[in-house]
């Protein structure tokens, strides 16, 4: 679209949102009941967060609740979609059937095995992470703790902590910004939970992923970004592309690029205003004016 349409029918929104409700699954009827309809709900949607909802994304937590964005307990431990969401993300990706870590907007999230590789092209920058932290991509505790995965393989968080020089209680802040940024860069990841003392244990992506990272180098930057441009529409329904590209880690260009070959393909209209809402979104074709 060259110019901005305009929908002023009300109902579009309410019709927007019954598409989220279904392929969110935020209805009782088609919510999900334990692991082996969580992994088909994260397979069917590509990437999910985990406990946020609200985010214009599905969400395990609230397709479990099998309703729009459930409030938070006070008493969390008692929350039936809480637990189950928890034991999920324990299990799935024990085994790898789906990746888990804080990969859209720093929230704890899950991405299927068929979108991995193009989420790995479009977040992984060129280079090994030595090349990254010269660049400045990098913190330097983040350089630190890969160089401790990189040598002594799968690590708890006590034993990094040791090892980067970062286990004073008054550098803690520094360490978690980091472990944050090397899952949010696809660096690291958890890969177990021990409970004696507790403890996250941790690895590197390469070494827990290596079929996942050989796909992304099939792959081109544009490419990866079309495939998840056009599930997060095949299942969102609409969204701002600026926003998408926040919330998703991709670069803005390569949203676009994705999204005007959606519009060309016939697949979504972009620049539409919808009656109530502030600035123009991309939406499904079948929902445009």
């Amino acid at each position: 679209m060259t110019a901005a349409a305009v929908v002023e029918d009300p109902r579009i929104l309410d019709a927007l949102e019954r598409h989220r409700d279904f392929h969110f699954r935020r209805a009782a009827s088609r919510r999900v009941t334990g692991e082996k309809s969580a992994l088909k709900f994260i397979d069917e949607v590509g990437f999910c967060t985990g406990f946020t909802a609200g985010m214009g994304v599905p969400c395990l937590r609230e397709a479990i609740a099998g309703t729009r964005e459930p409030g938070m307990p006070e008493h969390i431990q008692h929350d039936y979609a809480i637990g189950m969401t928890w034991r999920i993300k324990e299990a799935l990706p024990d085994r790898r059937a789906v990746y888990y870590g804080k990969a859209i907007a720093r929230r704890p999230s899950f991405i299927a095995r068929e979108m991995l590789g193009a989420f790995l092209k479009v977040r992984i920058e060129p280079g090994d992470y030595r090349k990254l932290y010269e660049r400045g991509g990098l913190s330097h505790c983040g350089k630190l703790v890969m160089d401790a995965l990189s040598k002594r393989g799968a690590a708890e968080t006590r034993v990094l902590k040791l090892s980067s020089g970062y286990a004073q209680p008054s550098r803690r802040a520094v360490f978690d910004r980091a472990m944050a940024e090397l899952q949010e860069k696809f660096l690291a990841l958890k890969v177990d939970e021990r409970a004696d003392p507790f403890s996250y244990v941790w690895d590197t992506m390469e070494h827990r992923w290596p079929d996942a990272i050989a796909e992304a180098r099939t792959l081109t930057r544009t490419q990866a970004a079309y495939a998840i441009v056009g599930k997060y529409f095949e299942t969102a329904a609409f969204g701002s592309e600026r926003a998408i590209a926040r919330l998703l880690g991709i670069d803005p260009a390569l949203v676009e690029g994705a999204a005007r070959r959606l519009e060309r393909e016939g697949t979504i209209a972009r620049g539409v205003r919808i009656d109530g809402r502030l600035g123009a979104v991309s939406l499904l074709s079948r929902f445009a004016p």
